[in-house]
């Protein structure tokens, strides 16, 4: 044989031989029935219609940037529709209750929008009840998706029962998958009114729906869920036969991406988070962030009898395109800004996504009705309500912070939480936000009496580090009177404090006695060295309030307002002492 013709020959077989290697290849890796599921998701929006102005840290320089928006979110689910146009795409409650779109449309808007991002079904969060039951038969008619809810009772509220499904069976790719609803139990102790609604054990809920759904056929089941990343976890060991949990409420960002803490966020957990169910299943646990920064995507591969084979996640962080750096624009085009642009690619999440120009334009009515509101006159100041240690605007927003969540014993406000005083005559909306801009949301925590004053000790301590013994520089305080001696050792200058009952009377704190206290996200973060409120154990909830919308209907309430005088904080010279009921001597 012609040495020409054997090269040829052989690289005929050797073309031949990769081709069925690629055929092998292919057999094993999509094995015959096995299914294939696109899964976007987004939970806790909490009415952040707008992008939210986030600081980063990029390159260790503090960098505002604007997540989110439904517009941006629009465009981010274009693309991945793109790539499977069987999408599908839940949320996981919590969609009302945060910005002023919720306070001046009352949820109506926030549906609508859900309906142009293309939502298949949602679950209900603990805020869906904050305007009450009455209004939710409204909204569930308004959204062009199911509401799915297997462990709320909705029997003795018949104009919401019959709207509520406790699972949607849908068909993607030619298969049916199920999805189950659950929603948190501790939600009558977290919202305002959930009418004569019942809630059960979701656990319990969960495994009798898995059944019901098993004995359709249905091998592959997404539990819908607003309990929190823990509660999650807590359920995945329990119940057998569910595949995925997306889920909402604690507001958790989960992430692989080793990246992210180069722009300043960290994970609490993997994307996703993959525990074994009692069979000793794959269980994959999502949630995606808060308030629409972070658009969770999961692409799931399942065998013929409907265990997850393998996963993908695909999250994405929709920034603007616009940052700022000390108060400063950052002009495209310049080094700054393509190295803040080239750090967000290199997370793999974060990137500059662009507007959906039909969604921008549809909320642009609604935004200047809003700026119209931000002129609004909520009240009138008798003097000026000027900044001191039980003056100022501070008192009252510990005061406002217990009118919200009148299940709150004590507010615990920060000591930088408030900005500015106010002028004496008519107060604005804007001056309201001003006095508070950093729209943090109220939380309701569990602690201890002796817990509380540890708190309280941690902060000034904190207080003292950065400000000096002598700067009276303090945390403001609702619903208790707290004794300081600032001149004396960390751990001992809380000398005395009295919690007020029920019937206004202050008593000393029981060190063993369970106390609920409200504060701000921040410091429910450990803010201003308040770590034992962030590491606490007992219960926690976000309520979804927004502080400054707190303070405006308090302020609204009252009309007339006088600069406070109470004396909540006592400052203690060095040598005098004070008894436990806060008798100096």
């Amino acid at each position: 044989m012609e040495p020409g013709i054997n090269n040829h020959l052989k690289r005929i077989l050797t073309q031949l031989l990769l081709v069925a290697l690629t055929a092998l290849q292919l057999s094993c890796s999509s094995q015959p029935g096995s299914f294939k599921l696109t899964l976007a998701h987004l939970n806790d929006t909490h009415s952040h219609l707008e992008p939210v102005a986030v600081t980063l840290k990029i390159n260790d320089i503090p960098t505002t940037a604007q997540l989110g928006g439904f517009a941006r979110l629009k465009t981010a689910l274009d693309r991945m529709r793109d790539e499977d146009p069987n999408l599908l795409l839940l949320h996981g409650g919590d969609a009302v209750q945060g910005t002023l779109y919720f306070t001046l449309f009352n949820g109506s808007v926030e549906f609508d929008f859900l309906n142009r991002l293309g939502v298949d079904a949602m679950t209900f969060g603990n805020h869906e009840f904050d305007r009450g039951a009455a209004v939710i038969p409204d909204w569930i008619k308004r959204s062009r998706f199911p509401w799915l809810s297997a462990n709320i009772d909705f029997s003795a509220e018949p104009a919401v029962f019959p709207l509520v499904m406790p699972y949607l069976i849908k068909e993607i790719n030619g298969e049916p998958v199920g999805i189950i609803g659950v929603t948190t139990e501790t939600t009558p102790q977290t919202t305002m009114d959930v009418g004569k609604t019942i809630f059960r054990d979701p656990a319990e809920s969960t495994r009798q729906q898995v059944a019901l759904l098993e004995a359709k056929g249905i091998n592959k089941i997404v539990l819908l869920s607003h309990l929190g990343y823990q509660q999650d976890s807590l359920l995945a060991a329990r119940v057998s036969g569910v595949d995925i949990i997306v889920g909402g409420h604690s507001h958790t960002l989960l992430s692989d991406d080793a990246e992210l803490p180069a722009i300043g966020l960290t994970s609490e957990g993997p994307y996703p988070t993959e525990l074994r169910a009692p069979d000793g299943k794959r269980v994959l646990v999502l949630q995606a962030w808060q308030w629409g920064d972070l658009l969770g995507k999961l692409n799931v591969t399942f065998t013929p009898d409907g265990e997850v084979s393998s996963y993908a996640g695909g999250a994405v962080i929709p920034v603007g395109e616009t940052f700022t750096r000390n108060g400063s624009a950052v002009l495209p085009g310049t080094e700054p800004y393509r190295e803040i642009a080239a750090s967000l690619n290199r997370t793999g999440t974060a990137r500059i996504v662009v507007e959906d120009a039909a969604v921008a334009a549809a909320l642009a009515p609604y935004t200047a009705q809003l700026e119209q509101f931000r002129k609004e006159i909520v009240a009138n100041a008798a003097n000026d309500i000027t900044i001191g240690v039980n003056s100022g605007p501070g008192p009252l927003v510990a005061d406002s912070m217990l009118a919200a969540v009148p299940k709150a014993q004590v507010a615990i406000l920060n000591y930088g939480g408030v900005r500015k005083g106010l002028g004496a005559g008519k107060i604005s909306v804007g001056d309201v936000l001003e006095v508070m801009p950093f729209a943090n949301t109220l939380v309701l925590v569990d602690l201890t009496g002796a817990e509380l004053k540890q708190a309280l000790e941690e902060d000034i301590d904190f207080l003292i580090g950065k400000f000096g013994k002598d700067s009276q520089a303090l945390p403001y305080i609702g619903g208790a009177v707290v004794t300081v001696q600032p001149a004396a050792a960390n751990g001992s200058r809380v000398t005395a404090l009295l919690i007020k009952d029920v019937n206004g009377v202050y008593r000393p704190v029981e060190s063993g006695t369970i106390y609920r206290i409200v504060v701000n996200a921040f410091v429910a973060k450990g803010g201003d060295g308040f770590t034992i409120i962030r590491n606490a154990g007992g219960f926690r909830s976000d309520t979804g309030i927004i502080d400054s919308d707190a303070f405006r209907d308090f302020l609204k309430k009252i009309g007339t307002v006088v600069n406070p005088a109470e004396q909540r904080l006592v400052i203690l010279p060095a040598g005098e002492k004070v008894s436990a009921s806060g008798q100096r001597f």
